[in-house]
């Protein structure tokens, strides 16, 4: 394809704009980084200085345009407040639910109950509210609520070797890649095999990324709106071997960004389709083989997710990449 502008100086230069926002303290490692892979291009022949000034420049435009964004999504108001998160928590007891507390010593409020408010990429707010939130969680009063916890007990009290290996598969914690990261990991393999362009990579991850982003923003909607206690909160003979998240039950995290992520995989690799389906499902069931989520937290999150992987999929059908 033609040398001018630079492909690589154009992903370089979006990247590095952005990787800058998000690492403020790392500036001169990725300036360094940056230059090297200027420098590469140079040393092999395959663009010149002015390829490469121009695909930078072009990068470091389309850059802006997201990090204008970045400052008004909403994103640096998910922590809420006390007031908040005290808002929260007597909604749930006024609808007359047990509320999520947590668990941890001192107590702390729920990680980035406001996140939900962030601006999607796919949808709008009222698309959020209206199409794409699940309804409620069965009543902490009800029988199917105790049916639930007594499963997640059987569960935790008879672990099988391959249950465990199972959770501890997905279970994607802080200082990992965590669940996006995970389902990223799992994309950049499988399109390596496809012989993928720049292009249709950088699309094919837009869109997967679209609807991970967005599948969290719908995740936590629901989380803070219905604000669902864990399973150990409510029978103290649970007992988790993966951590316990600082943050309400229904839905499942794991659930929902692993059913937005398999819906867009599998337009993207309908061979693999099915294949994405059962390591979603996987992903969602290690939760509770893990004893942190109600099967209903898991089955609904699937079912989230998918509704909002769909979104991405609409997108995909009319980006003219097709």
């Amino acid at each position: 394809m033609p040398s001018y502008p630079s492909e690589d100086a154009a992903v370089l230069g979006a990247s590095v704009e952005i990787l800058k926002l998000m690492f403020p303290g790392d500036q001169d490692y990725i300036n360094q980084r940056a230059e090297e892979h200027k420098r590469a291009r140079l040393i092999a022949g395959a663009n010149v200085r002015s390829d490469l000034d121009a695909g930078e420049a072009l990068g470091k435009l389309i850059a802006a345009k997201f990090v204008t964004r970045a400052r008004t999504d909403r994103a640096g108001a998910a922590a809420g407040n006390a007031t908040l998160w005290a808002k929260l928590k007597q909604d749930c007891i006024n609808r007359g639910e047990i509320p999520w507390m947590s668990l941890e010593t001192p107590e702390r409020p729920p990680m980035l109950p406001a996140f939900g408010a962030v601006r999607a990429f796919l949808f709008d707010s009222a698309t959020l509210v209206n199409a794409i939130r699940p309804g409620p969680p069965p009543s902490t009063s009800s029988q199917k609520f105790r049916d639930e916890t007594e499963e997640i007990y059987q569960i935790s009290k008879n672990l099988t070797r391959e249950q465990l290996r199972i959770a501890n598969f997905w279970a994607d914690g802080l200082r990992t890649y965590t669940p996006p990261g995970h389902w990223n990991y799992i994309a950049s393999n499988d399109f390596a095999q496809q012989n993928f362009s720049e292009a249709r990579w950088a699309r094919n991850m837009a869109l997967l990324n679209m609807s991970i982003m967005d599948a969290g923003i719908a995740c936590w909607d629901a989380k803070n709106f219905y604000f669902n206690p864990r399973p150990m909160q409510v029978d103290p003979r649970i007992k988790t071997g993966i951590g316990l998240p600082n943050f309400p039950s229904y839905i499942s995290g794991h659930s929902t960004f692993s059913g937005a992520a398999a819906t867009v995989l599998g337009y993207i690799i309908p061979a693999n389709a099915q294949l994405y389906l059962d390591m979603a499902t996987e992903a969602s069931v290690s939760r509770m083989y893990g004893a942190i989520h109600f099967r209903s937290d898991c089955e609904v999150g699937i079912t989230t997710g998918k509704k909002v992987g769909n979104y991405a999929v609409a997108r995909g059908h009319i980006d003219g990449a097709e």
